[in-house]
């Protein structure tokens, strides 16, 4: 491996580690009354993208249809927390850091409405991700219905008495 691409690795992993802290302040800034509402509009046009089966580079085109969803994602993240005011930006950060932001506070009181469930819940998490991630397949998504309507048609039928 040369020098390069193991920069490229390092930057990369710090990145990764410091994601926990940018979804904290994006999660505050998104609740927040004195962030925008436009900023607030911009950031959900941008996750109704990535949700959306239709993009402007398709998924079914390997790395590039899934990079210019994650591309979008992250351009818009840091123009949200960029445009944000200063101020509300500068407490959001500060809250993210000492471990008082209204995630940290939300997820708390989230695990305790739903107890075993939350857990169970972050415990499969990769495994719904993965099965989201098929759903984006127009294909996938008509099986998965089609297996979810059998299944309800299946629970719901009566039964014959012998």
């Amino acid at each position: 491996m040369n020098f390069a691409s193991s920069a490229r690795y390092v930057r990369l992993g710090r990145l990764v580690v410091k994601l926990p802290t940018y979804l904290r302040v994006v999660w505050g800034l998104v609740r927040d009354p004195r962030t925008p509402l436009g900023l607030k509009g911009m950031l959900l046009a941008a996750l109704a993208y990535v949700v959306m089966p239709v993009d402007l580079v398709p998924d079914a085109i390997p790395i590039i249809g899934q990079a210019d969803d994650l591309t979008v994602l992250l351009l818009v993240l840091d123009l949200f927390i960029a445009n944000a005011p200063a101020e509300v930006r500068a407490e959001h950060f500060a809250r993210a850091k000492n471990g008082t932001a209204d995630l940290d506070r939300d997820l708390v009181r989230l695990r305790g409405l739903m107890g075993t469930r939350y857990d169970r819940i972050r415990d499969n998490l990769p495994q719904l991700l993965e099965r989201y991630g098929k759903l984006t397949d127009p294909d996938e998504m008509k099986r998965a219905l089609a297996d979810l309507r059998r299944r309800r048609t299946q629970t719901t039928a009566p039964k014959e008495h012998a």
